[in-house]
């Protein structure tokens, strides 16, 4: 049995996060603090100093030697206002991979196929692989649009599970909400939308939850509101579907008292992600036009904290050219029919500002 397991997970694709600061820093003779990590879609515009003083103050109030109680249910009712729905609607998880690996369990059975499109988030094709079903990916148009009609032809009688990213991670775009109505009001079973980026959008899904019963959303904490290492991510779905999963499937004490207390005095103070969002927002703006300055780059359009871009030269040799002057991007490579595509994460403008002058030497 051993054996299979090993054999098994030799054969299925690593979820690959590059390398660490501390590994670009020892290669490069840096020192760490001197690493521009941008390649993770973190959020850099909340301050650091109100997240540690939140995360001061719940360390000076729980007892961190019972495990968390009211602290969930108060989460979920915090979190029903901020999204308009009741708190019976809302299930909170380990990060938002652990809700996809969670829903993919509850929802998937060895020789039952999933859907989504490609290129995606791959955590998709991860969590379904290991529950013995099929994953199956259609691509986008070249203008990053999702093809509705060709995705629901897709679909096979034993498929239970379709993924849609949106904001859509790396292409920045988002779908608008008649064609997520359409494909879930054509679609048998559960509809997955992931909204990771959703806050920096402005839009989202959850009004359709009132309309379709087959819709579920999921959202995180480690985007907008800057908390990636605290892992916490959050879903809403309809009432009953919502019940079953966090009675039925979900585990117990699944998220610790210091993200749960955390998030909370989060959403006390939401005015400071707010104004984050919107000074990331300009930012954004600006990122894509400075980019677009540059000889043999081309930025695409983004909704999200990324921006996509695709150079006129290798993309793997501009990337290790940026990793030796300490900037971290993420290499893609190509991306549907363009080549040499890269991401990069939106900074404040002095960390752009660095990126884009090392990114300026490199294309020379």
């Amino acid at each position: 049995m051993i054996r299979q397991i090993v054999s098994e997970a030799r054969n299925r694709s690593k979820y690959d996060i590059g390398e660490t600061i501390e590994d670009v820093a020892n290669r490069t003779g840096r020192k760490p603090s001197e690493i521009l990590k941008l390649n993770a879609n973190e959020n850099f515009f909340v301050p650091l100093v109100f997240l540690k003083n939140l995360l001061k103050e719940v360390m000076d109030e729980a007892d961190f030697r019972i495990y968390p109680g009211e602290e969930t249910t108060d989460l979920r009712e915090s979190l029903g206002k901020y999204l308009r729905v009741p708190r019976e609607q809302v299930m909170i998880g380990n990060g938002s991979d652990q809700l996809i690996d969670l829903i993919s369990r509850a929802i998937l059975r060895p020789g039952d196929d999933a859907l989504s499109f490609t290129p995606t988030f791959s955590m998709y094709k991860r969590c379904v692989v290991v529950q013995g079903a099929t994953y199956d990916a259609i691509p986008l148009r070249e203008d990053f649009s999702l093809n509705a009609e060709k995705l629901l032809a897709s679909a096979k009688p034993k498929t239970k599970l379709l993924f849609l990213c949106s904001p859509n991670n790396p292409t920045a775009n988002q779908f608008d909400l008649g064609t997520i109505r359409h494909v879930a009001e054509n679609f048998e079973g559960l509809v997955v939308v992931d909204e990771a980026y959703a806050d920096f959008s402005g839009e989202t899904a959850v009004p359709l939850l009132e309309e379709l019963g087959n819709i579920l959303i999921i959202r995180t904490f480690s985007k907008a509101f800057g908390v990636a290492g605290l892992r916490l991510g959050y879903a809403v779905a309809n009432r009953d579907l919502s019940s079953a999963i966090n009675e039925g499937f979900q585990l117990p004490y699944n998220v610790s008292t210091i993200a749960l207390r955390v998030a909370l005095r989060i959403l006390e103070g939401i005015e400071v992600i707010n104004t984050a969002i919107e000074e990331l927002k300009a930012e954004r703006t600006r990122l894509i036009r400075k980019l677009n300055e540059i000889d043999g780059i081309h930025a695409f359009d983004s909704v999200t904290n990324f921006v996509l871009f695709r150079a006129g030269r290798s993309s793997d040799d501009l990337h290790k050219a940026l990793l030796e002057r300490g900037v971290m991007v993420k290499n893609l490579g190509r991306v549907l029919d363009f080549t040499n595509c890269l991401r990069v994460t939106v900074a404040p403008s002095p960390l752009s500002e660095r990126f884009l002058q090392a990114l300026r030497e490199v294309m020379g």
